[in-house]
C-alpha cells in the first residue's frame, strides 16, 4: 500500500462530509473509559479528513471483530489476540500502531497484588487466587504464560476468574477479592498510587493496532492512515494538543505491519494447542 505519496490537506471547512464512519473499539475498559479516551481521537480524524467518524462501542471483544467482518464498522482498535484470529480469519488489516511515550511500539503485561501482600514472587501464586480480563484479551494468555513459566498452571490455582475489563481486575485486586491479576500495564500504572504492586512483567509485545476490514477500500485506508500518521508530528511540534486522550493513543502512530505480531502469535498458538 502506497503511504509515501501525501494526500490533500482536508479541512472541515473546505468539504461537506455526507458520510459517516464508524470506528471500534474492543472492550478492554468501561464504556464510559473507552468513550472519554477515543472520541478525542475521532475528532481528530473527522476533522482531517473527508469523513464523519463515530464510535461504535461493543458489549464484548469479540462484538468488535464481528462488526469488522459484517462491514458494520470500517476501522477499530484491537488487541493482539482479537487482531491475530481477526486477521487470520476475516481478512483484517493493521494500518498503524501507537507509540508509547518513548516513541516505539512496545507493549506490556503486569501481574499485579495490593502493595500489602506477602507475595514477592509468581511461584507463590499457587493455592492463590487469580483474575484475569477477558479470555479475548491477549493478556489473559500471557499471564497463563507467564504462570507456567514459573511453574503455576491454572489447576494450582485456587480459583481463577475471567472479568469483563482491566480496571475491574485492578479494582478486584485492591478490594482484596483476589490475591492477584494480570493487567495491561498501563492499567498498572494508573493504579499504582492506589495500592497496586507490580509483581511481574511480561516480554514486550506489540501496541494495540488499529485495523480496516476486509471491505474498506485501499484508498479510504491510505487518507485514514496518512492521518494517523501525521498525528505524531503535530503533537511533536505543539499543533495539537492530546491531553485526556487515552494513554495508547495518546503519542501518534507509526506504519503497522502483521509481521510484528509473530512473537504473540507463537505464543497464543502454544498455549491454545495445550488447553485443547
Amino acid at each position: 500500500m502506497d503511504i509515501e505519496t501525501p494526500v490533500p490537506e482536508i479541512s472541515s471547512n473546505q468539504i461537506e462530509k455526507t458520510e459517516t464512519v464508524y470506528f471500534g473499539v474492543i472492550s478492554r475498559y468501561s464504556p464510559r473509559s473507552i468513550v472519554s479516551g477515543y472520541q478525542p481521537l475521532m475528532d481528530y480524524l473527522t476533522e482531517s479528513t473527508p469523513y464523519n467518524f463515530k464510535l461504535k462501542l461493543s458489549r464484548n471483544y469479540l462484538e468488535t471483530v464481528n462488526q469488522l467482518a459484517r462491514g458494520s464498522i470500517d476501522f477499530a482498535s484491537l488487541g493482539n489476540y482479537t487482531y491475530i484470529h481477526a486477521h487470520e480469519n476475516h481478512g483484517v488489516r493493521c494500518i498503524a500502531m501507537p507509540i508509547n511515550d518513548e516513541g516505539n511500539i512496545e507493549n506490556y503485561d503486569d501481574i499485579i497484588v495490593h502493595q500489602n501482600s506477602s507475595i514477592t514472587s509468581l511461584a507463590e501464586l499457587s493455592g492463590k487466587s487469580f483474575a484475569f480480563a477477558s479470555k479475548q484479551s491477549f493478556s489473559s494468555w500471557m499471564g497463563i504464560w507467564m504462570l507456567k513459566q514459573a511453574g503455576v498452571s491454572l489447576t494450582d490455582l485456587s480459583r481463577y476468574e475471567n472479568l469483563s475489563y482491566h480496571d475491574l481486575v485492578a479494582e478486584k485486586v485492591l478490594r482484596g477479592d483476589f490475591d492477584a491479576g494480570m493487567v495491561k500495564a498501563v492499567v498498572a500504572k494508573s493504579y499504582s498510587e492506589s495500592g497496586i504492586r507490580i509483581l511481574a512483567r511480561s516480554p514486550a509485545i506489540p501496541s494495540v493496532p488499529l485495523v480496516a476490514g476486509a471491505h474498506v477500500d485501499t484508498s479510504r485506508i491510505r487518507i485514514v492512515q496518512q492521518s494517523l500518521l501525521r498525528l505524531r508530528s503535530l503533537i511533536e511540534s505543539g499543533d495539537i494538543s492530546t491531553e485526556g486522550w487515552d494513554t495508547e493513543v495518546a503519542n501518534g502512530f507509526m506504519a503497522g505491519h502483521d509481521s510484528l505480531f509473530n512473537f504473540p502469535r507463537s505464543l497464543l498458538g502454544g498455549i491454545e494447542q495445550e488447553l485443547r
